[in-house]
């Protein structure tokens, strides 16, 4: 009887046990806020633009479709987005027939340069696939490169970053511009190189950081600068202004407050845009079936990324904007 009891006794705490340790993982990989309750800065233009204006689709992370109605652009591509188990137990592939679908659906068939700003998976895990779809030149570092090359791409659509070079496609010219990825890297690999073409399917691990770069768009008289990695180079944009800014906010919270002023100070401060909006606050592990979601409670605290940069940019006059998926501002 003793026996007995004290076997249902030990099998009730295994039970308690192992449901607050379900219940606690569940509650890390939940969003760690309700992206709703930024509503009020949502924007959804569907116009198309015409006479000159730039509009800017958003696909989650930093992955942006600029179009002025004549050339587009494309930072980054990542589509595929795979769930957070399959990332982290399986090799992975491309999902072809997803992008298929979005590329027709948001026709994407004027697409001259595919800009990938990083090698992680979640910025460059399907740039070979786009600019074979595109028929677009895939622009990067020597990592990115053998990304494509492992694609399939041939050596005539691709094109190795030079610092601070001017490229010209159609109205639009982007200047790179050498950045540094946020520290630390949860994968410590910031630096390390892709040395030879890698072909799917392959783990997340296999996409190094690679060296990491912003982007500096002109379109007649005006600006856009791109900057996915919350990260700084001191004095790096001292010279350089802009009229949008799409900047990288993840995980900002978690830095000393010293650290996030200086990062405003050293970016946004010194650009003085008109317009921000923010990149890389969505949880990329979930599919995208409606709206994006922030980033989970283990990786970030995304209210409190967001509540920064609208209180900075509030007190500064700037126009907070924020973009859920497949949705578009027009910029000027």
């Amino acid at each position: 009887m003793f026996q007995t009891t004290m076997k249902k006794n030990i099998l009730i705490v295994l039970v308690v046990l192992i449901a607050a340790v379900l219940g606690g993982v569940f509650y890390m990989l939940s969003p760690s806020g309700d992206i709703e309750k930024y509503q009020k800065f949502y924007a959804d233009d569907t116009s198309v633009p015409t006479n000159g204006q730039v509009k800017a689709t958003f696909f989650g992370v930093s992955t942006l479709l600029f179009d002025d109605g004549e050339t587009q652009l494309l930072i980054d591509g990542f589509f595929t987005r795979p769930p957070f188990l399959k990332l982290i137990t399986s090799a992975l592939s491309t999902d072809t027939a997803l992008i298929d679908g979005l590329v027709s659906r948001y026709k994407m068939d004027r697409v001259k340069g595919i800009f990938a700003t990083h090698s992680h998976y979640d910025h460059a895990f399907d740039v070979a696939y786009d600019a074979k779809k595109m028929n677009a030149t895939l622009y990067g570092s020597v990592s990115t490169l053998n990304i494509g090359r492992g694609g399939g791409l041939k050596e005539e659509q691709l094109h190795l970053f030079v610092p601070y070079e001017e490229i010209r496609l159609g109205k639009f010219t982007v200047q790179i511009i050498p950045s540094i990825h946020s520290s630390p890297s949860a994968l410590k690999d910031s630096g390390v190189v892709i040395k030879e073409p890698i072909r799917q399917p392959v783990k997340m691990k296999d996409y190094p950081e690679g060296g990491s770069f912003d982007f500096l768009i002109k379109h007649n008289d005006h600006r856009i600068y791109i900057k996915p990695s919350p990260n700084y180079i001191e004095g790096a944009l001292d010279t350089l202004k802009a009229d949008v800014c799409f900047i990288g906010i993840g995980t900002i919270s978690k830095k000393e407050p010293a650290w996030q002023n200086k990062y405003y100070e050293q970016t946004i401060g010194k650009l003085h845009p008109k317009i921000v909006v923010p990149l890389h606050w969505d949880d990329f592990t979930r599919p995208i079936r409606g709206s994006l979601e922030m980033l989970p409670r283990f990786v970030a605290n995304t209210p409190k990324d967001f509540d920064f940069i609208i209180q900075k940019t509030n007190s500064d006059k700037i126009d907070f904007k924020l973009l859920q998926a497949y949705k578009s501002i027009v910029l000027f």
